[in-house]
């Protein structure tokens, strides 16, 4: 199933629409096409692996975060559908884990080194790193590492997406409809993504799928996650129930174009964090973590 297929004057179905041309990139890059040839090496598929982590449970510290922001008396339905999804985030985040470690990535490692990392600097030396990141990315999606993050632990689309959700989560200045925008957005990416290029190419080879852990993840966000192909997924009701709210809350579409614009460039650096990987996949080393 492809998401949002045409253009149309509701938020939701704008960003899920955006989203697909965002999607059609990724999955035209070399990274997504080498995938679906059958021919990315293993320690490149292990990089990538290794480099989505941060976006990975940093998609779920800016979910938590976020809901704060929402007026639980009024809008207690989202409160309670942002709670479930909390939980399905946790089992997806622990999914990955389970995948690193079967592909013999030190997940523990790599956390403590972004931790440690970003700690050197302030939210405002973050908020203008990251700034500058987007800026090129905006410019040119295939040139997405300026250099704004001095010797970056992971490629910097993801150490400025990590920090773009969080501080979308967190600033009281930005509407909590920018943050659920933006994080259905890089959903939506991420299904197509997985659906076209990731699950068939690595479903395909034993050396990149050695257990059933290492495909789950990949499955539980991809169309053939469907048992008998009818069904929709659980992912699929997922992004279809964010559109829809989208497209009904009276506050969201009244700040449509400013949430579009959020929303978007969360969709320019999570493009980014894959088509980095053309050019610049081996200036993050997966070694010191196997």
């Amino acid at each position: 199933m492809s998401i949002g297929t045409a253009r149309q004057h509701a938020l939701g179905d704008h960003i899920c629409h955006q989203a697909q041309q965002y999607a059609d990139r990724v999955n035209q890059s070399e990274l997504a096409i080498s995938c679906r040839n059958l021919t990315l090496s293993k320690v490149r598929y292990q990089g990538y692996v290794a480099a989505m982590y941060p976006i990975v449970v940093g998609f779920n510290r800016a979910l938590i975060r976020s809901i704060a922001k929402v007026d639980h008396v009024r809008e207690h339905r989202l409160v309670k559908y942002l709670c479930e999804q909390l939980q399905e985030e946790q089992d997806h985040n622990a999914m990955w884990r389970r995948k690193m470690e079967e592909l013999h990535i030190d997940h523990e490692a790599l956390y403590l080194d972004l931790e440690n990392y970003l700690a050197k600097f302030s939210d405002q030396q973050l908020d203008n790193m990251t700034e500058q990141v987007l800026e090129a990315a905006r410019i040119d999606i295939t040139k997405v590492t300026p250099g704004a993050f001095p010797d970056p632990v992971v490629p910097e689309p993801v150490l400025a997406l990590y920090h773009y959700l969080y501080k979308t989560a967190i600033d009281p200045a930005i509407h909590y409809w920018e943050h659920f925008a933006c994080q259905t957005a890089v959903e939506c990416i991420i299904y197509s993504v997985v659906s076209e290029s990731v699950y068939p190419g690595v479903s395909q080879r034993e050396e990149l799928n050695p257990g059933r852990s290492t495909l789950i993840w990949w499955k539980e966000h991809a169309s053939q996650g469907s048992e008998d192909g009818e069904k929709r997924t659980d992912e699929e009701k997922h992004l279809e129930m964010a559109r829809l709210a989208m497209n009904r809350s009276e506050k969201a579409n009244q700040l449509h174009d400013q949430i579009l614009s959020r929303a978007e460039d969360a969709m320019r650096l999570f493009a980014g964090t894959a088509i980095c990987h053309d050019q610049d996949y081996a200036t993050f080393t997966v070694t010191p973590y196997l």
